[in-house]
């Protein structure tokens, strides 16, 4: 039988699990994801920490360690959706120089995120409207808010470069236009809330810029 001097020179085993920042990043992570589904089917107003703080499993108080507001929150959740959406767009024109085939790509990028987690954009739709009321929210947006643009105005500033365009196309005309096209497709998959049928009018668009669509 070991001495008891033997056994105080054990040293306790230690317990494996997770790192702490590790489990921190997936709180957080759990946190945007079911704050963006909130913000989307209940907007921002009727959207409570309590609501959030249930669905991620943690505590009201515990929101606080992560975002100093519900502002904050909300603004982070934007950050994420437009970060992730607009690093996938990035991703699919990659491969494509020609105005009609970027845009194509963005669009079937577009079907399959709906697809996947239509929530994201029905919290996007939601942003305009959610701007126009807290003060605050409406100075955090607007500074956050340049990805979406930026990557818009490249499409049309390429297409430009590149002698796609005729000289009498506006090119601010023709970001405007992306912009309308992308939110408005946003807009009206989130307001039939049926995947498929979003899917059927992008298929449309894509034809129209092909030309295959007028007999």
């Amino acid at each position: 039988m070991p001495s008891s001097a033997a056994r105080s020179d054990r040293r306790p085993e230690k317990r494996l699990g997770r790192p702490k920042h590790v489990a921190s990043a997936e709180t957080r992570e759990r946190l945007l994801k079911v704050a963006c589904a909130a913000f989307a089917r209940h907007g921002f107003d009727a959207t409570t920490n309590r609501v959030i703080a249930e669905g991620a499993g943690i505590t009201t108080g515990a929101i606080y360690h992560y975002y100093s507001s519900k502002a904050d929150l909300y603004v982070a959740v934007y950050e994420e959706v437009q970060q992730g959406m607009y690093r996938e767009f990035g991703r699919v024109i990659a491969p494509h120089t020609g105005l009609v085939d970027r845009l194509s790509a963005v669009l079937d990028a577009a079907v399959e995120m709906n697809r996947r987690d239509p929530a994201a954009a029905g919290f996007v739709v939601g942003v305009a409207a959610e701007v126009q009321r807290p003060p605050e929210l409406r100075q955090l947006l607007r500074e956050a808010n340049a990805t979406s643009a930026n990557f818009l105005r490249r499409l049309a500033a390429d297409a430009a470069a590149s002698g796609e365009l005729l000289p009498d196309v506006s090119v601010r005309g023709l970001e405007d236009l992306l912009t309308a096209v992308l939110a408005g497709l946003a807009r009206f998959s989130t307001h039939a809330g049926d995947s498929n049928r979003h899917a059927a009018a992008v298929a449309v668009l894509q034809r129209c810029l092909a030309g295959t669509v007028l007999a």
